[in-house]
């Protein structure tokens, strides 16, 4: 049922991006990965069950949460220049 529901979001969002928008996205990287992870974000908020949040053993560790940061940091300033790379002629 999800990935029905995600098929039909995910073409309503390239639809919206690169056809009314006039968005360039070299390679369809951009598109799927943004969709990818709001999408995922999305579905993992609907779910999270209230026992979840009740149980004492599900919890997060600095260390982990440290690196996501960096990683998520690294992406969002490098992100748009490795796919721009490839964007060589005129639009």
């Amino acid at each position: 049922m999800m990935a029905f529901f995600e098929l039909i979001f995910y073409s309503l969002n390239e639809a919206i991006g690169v056809d009314a928008i006039k968005m360039h996205d070299i390679g369809g990287s951009m598109v799927i990965h943004t969709f990818g992870a709001y999408f995922g974000l999305a579905v993992s908020t609907f779910f999270d069950g209230k026992e979840t949040k009740k149980n004492k053993n599900i919890g997060s560790v600095y260390n982990s949460n440290l690196i996501a940061a960096v990683g998520t940091i690294f992406l969002f300033c490098f992100w748009p220049s490795f796919n721009g790379a490839l964007a060589t002629g005129d639009f």
